[in-house]
């Protein structure tokens, strides 16, 4: 164990000291961008009892992460190609595989050090190396370590914690979403209930703050009208899914809520199958609505209509041809990396393809979000007539205090409505 923790301070220190060679995850730049994605996902269960850092490239890869953490480094590349909006100025970025909610902060560390030192005991507005953060995916990952960045209030943009908490402006006084808050999804199925007249239902949801947000946001929603709720339960990876079944066709209950991340629902869906549950209608919320693989899972068709609430699909011109050219050129980690630095993906095998037909969820808001730090910073550095005043020495807070401008880019990626989804068809229903 001392041995491991040993690798992992020392993965810290290198990275704060010496000069990083451009990869994937590093681009040298006037100022930099954190970014936290969730490449790989370690299991809570198989952790839990290990005081240890996690390797992230030893554990299972996800896809659909994988392709959010490209579109930050696209849109950091089409910033920098741009003649007006950073004139003159360049963007770089380190970004981390955050796969762990609790066992992965050396990559957190980096971002908060300023030369290869953290000091939170001096009074210092220099705190961090970087003007903002973007990141991180789930909104307990992001409780975790969005305290971390509001003391010295680091703009810390999440493209998809979505949990109601982040809202209390006096606990995270420098976090914005381009994202829809839980209440906008839940207010959606509710209307999706209603609409159908279906009152006797199952809500299914991930025994985290995310899923128990969603849950307690809809039994207040539900609360006076026709809609019961006939069963609830909190998935977890101990959850007897044969037994949950049992139960929710003994109540008969048809219509099921699914309110997880996706790889909680596929644990579910896939349960659904094996245990062979048919005729249900299922509803799925925006984090596995738009899921790639499960439509073509053996036996999905029996199981009943899956419906879903999602954000539009959103193309974003240039995606890609750059991931055509980033394949091309065959970049990838630095191999003398440390694995604990996690900024490792393991990830040669795939194609340009398997990329850009990915599950596109939570893209445009990662793209907002580096967007709308790049406003913040043209403010701040007073760009204008091809070029920006780079003699003012900017701070995190600087961007900050740039709110509305941030929050415009906040809002502008939230206002596309949120509409109602097949997932085995992946075609848009209705409204």
């Amino acid at each position: 164990m001392f041995h491991k923790e040993f690798f992992v301070l020392l993965c810290f220190l290198h990275a704060e000291t010496e000069s990083i060679a451009n990869s994937e995850f590093n681009l040298q730049g006037d100022y930099l961008l954190g970014g936290l994605f969730d490449i790989h996902y370690a299991s809570v269960a198989h952790y839990r009892n290990i005081p240890e850092a996690v390797i992230c490239s030893s554990n299972p890869f996800t896809l659909s992460s994988y392709r959010r953490f490209q579109m930050m480094r696209f849109s950091i590349e089409e910033i920098n190609n741009s003649t007006s909006l950073l004139p003159n100025v360049t963007l770089g970025y380190e970004i981390f595989d955050h796969c762990s909610d609790t066992k992965n902060f050396p990559g957190i560390f980096s971002l908060m050090s300023v030369v290869g030192s953290i000091q939170p005991w001096k009074e210092s507005v220099n705190f961090s190396k970087v003007i903002a953060v973007v990141g991180t995916y789930t909104s307990t990952a992001t409780l975790t370590v969005a305290p971390l960045f509001m003391k010295d209030l680091v703009p810390l943009i999440s493209y998809g914690a979505a949990s109601s908490v982040f809202s209390r402006k006096k606990n995270f006084p420098s976090f914005l979403r381009t994202v829809h808050p839980n209440k906008d999804v839940i207010k959606m199925i509710f209307e999706i209930l209603q609409r159908f007249k279906w009152t006797w239902v199952t809500f299914l949801y991930a025994d985290d703050d995310y899923g128990r947000d969603g849950y307690d946001l809809f039994v207040k929603m539900i609360r006076n009208t026709d809609i019961c709720l006939g069963y609830s339960k909190g998935l977890n990876t101990d959850t007897d899914y044969p037994k949950m079944f049992k139960q929710i066709i003994d109540f008969r209950v048809n219509v099921i809520i699914v309110f997880t991340a996706e790889w909680t629902a596929e644990a579910v869906i896939n349960s659904a199958i094996q245990q062979n549950v048919t005729n249900k209608v299922w509803i799925a919320a925006d984090a596995w609505s738009l899921h790639k693989e499960l439509p073509k899972k053996t036996g999905i068709r029996n199981i009943g209509t899956v419906l879903g609430v999602a954000e539009p699909k959103t193309t974003i011109p240039g995606f890609s041809d750059f991931i055509y050219s980033f394949k091309a050129q065959n970049q990838c980690e630095n191999p003398e990396q440390d694995p604990f630095c996690n900024q490792m993906c393991n990830c040669s095998s795939l194609s340009a393809e398997d990329i850009i037909t990915a599950d596109p969820s939570f893209n445009f808001p990662v793209y907002s979000a580096v967007y709308a730090v790049a406003h913040a910073l043209h403010a701040v550095l007073q760009c204008g007539a091809g070029s920006c005043n780079k003699s003012i020495k900017v701070y995190p807070h600087m961007v900050r205090k740039q709110r509305f401008l941030v929050l415009f880019y906040c809002f502008k990626s939230m206002i596309l409505s949120i509409k109602l989804v097949s997932l085995l068809d992946h075609c848009i229903v209705t409204n």
